[in-house]
């Protein structure tokens, strides 16, 4: 072997004469790649004024009497006045004056490298390999970045991701086995938006903030208010220990709170100023909860009748039935129940049933004596409950069942009251 086999230094051979002339040539060689500097690696018309011993890489396409020869990627160096070429190898280093920084010389090309006044790198990986999407790759349990104590800083850090325009993506993205699967971020607009995925192909946006209006959204990239969900149901769940509530504030006592449905427009419900609680139907009050109790449904007058009332412009109830079949009973002499079945919801009146069932009976309730004969036995009058209905664990009737029953009454109490009268009639007649 007559030369070394990184730099091809020439050895010396035994016996030679004129010694120094190889050990000169390995030190010029020496001179040239020890510490190699170069003066550019993208001039290609090769210079006139030389000083001995310049460098430089040849580019592609280099012109010249001597640089046309040498390859693409070599270093031509000028000693004792002629160009000598020198061809890399792969991992050799060379501080290029006129980029100020460093290049390195892999796979066949010469690349710029970290090390000079730049400090850039096109690409870098820490247990890794970086590659040309991921220009910075890092393997790790873990990665820390923190504020300048040594300079030392403003104390402060900020980790700035920065896209090109709106419709690109400047995020952060989680993955699990390498698949995406939540992602935080500017992801083609300027929203902030938080996103989640199953498979990372489909995304579904989970939480919106609008960068024009602060505005935040849920299962929408539209808010339309401070707080807007849509498409479907919000639910709180063991908050305040086993009690769940929802809480809406105002700022003080005179300000008002409402949740509203359908747009905010048709249906609400909220406090007032009085904090008392109101229901709304297209911004008209339907009813109001006041803190004493009380519940005024409408506009009735006088307000809250206190803890436990109802004050109402009008109750209505569709168990109130017609009860004229008394006068069916004591002008016809009959109770048509077909009639009055037509009459009631379901097809069965049960107010003329029972009061038939009873007529022309010892307790007929259209005879004075039946009539007796009933609230003497049952301690109730025949229209209304006993006692065991009063028992408010037990049946209890309606608003509407009450009237019906009542009125019932009074027109069984009007037949006997004109039967006595008629009775009385008689009496004086055959006095007279």
């Amino acid at each position: 072997m007559d030369f070394s086999p990184r730099l091809s230094l020439p050895y010396l051979a035994p016996q030679q004469a004129q010694k120094h002339v190889t050990v000169n040539e390995s030190l010029r060689r020496l001179d040239a790649l020890v510490q190699l500097r170069v003066a550019s690696r993208s001039l290609a018309a090769e210079p006139a004024a030389l000083g001995d011993g310049d460098a430089y890489i040849i580019p592609a396409g280099a012109s010249g009497a001597t640089w046309s020869g040498f390859q693409a990627g070599a270093i031509a160096v000028f000693q004792d006045g002629a160009w000598i070429e020198i061809a890399p190898e792969e991992g050799y280093f060379a501080y290029v004056a006129d980029e100020g920084a460093f290049a390195r010389y892999s796979s066949g090309a010469w690349s710029a490298f970290s090390g000079g006044a730049s400090e850039m790198a096109p690409q870098f990986g820490v247990n890794t390999t970086a590659d040309a999407t991921n220009r910075l790759a890092v393997k790790s349990d873990a990665a820390y970045f923190g504020h300048d104590d040594l300079t030392p800083g403003s104390g402060d850090h900020r980790l700035k991701i920065n896209k090109s325009g709106p419709a690109k993506t400047a995020s952060l993205l989680f993955q699990s086995a390498a698949s995406g699967r939540a992602e935080i971020g500017l992801a083609g607009d300027d929203n902030l938006q938080v996103k989640v995925s199953p498979d990372g192909v489909a995304w579904t946006t989970g939480v919106c903030v609008s960068n024009a209006t602060g505005r935040v959204g849920i299962g929408t990239n539209a808010p339309s208010d401070k707080l807007h969900a849509s498409g479907g149901n919000i639910r709180t769940t063991n908050l305040n220990a086993s009690s769940p509530r929802f809480v809406a504030e105002a700022s003080d006592i005179s300000g008002q709170v409402y949740l509203g449905w359908d747009n905010g427009a048709i249906a609400q419900i909220g406090t007032t100023s009085a904090h008392a609680m109101r229901v709304m139907i297209s911004s008209n009050e339907r009813a109001r909860f006041y803190t004493d109790g009380g519940v005024t449904i409408g506009s009735p007058t006088g307000g809250s009748k206190g803890a436990g009332t109802l004050n109402a412009v009008a109750v209505y109830d569709d168990n109130a039935l017609l009860s004229c079949y008394v006068f069916d009973a004591a002008l016809d002499g009959a109770v048509d129940l077909a009639k009055w079945d037509a009459k009631a919801p379901g097809g069965v009146h049960g107010g003329a049933r029972k009061f038939s069932a009873r007529a022309a009976g010892a307790q007929d309730p259209l005879t004075l004596d039946g009539y007796a004969a009933h609230w003497r036995e049952k301690r109730h009058l025949s229209s209304l409950p006993n006692e065991a209905r009063f028992d408010p664990a037990a049946d209890k009737l309606s608003t509407g069942e009450w009237i019906q029953r009542l009125v019932e009454t009074v027109e069984i109490q009007a037949v006997l009251i004109e039967r006595l009268n008629q009775r009385l009639k008689r009496v004086e007649a055959g006095c007279a």
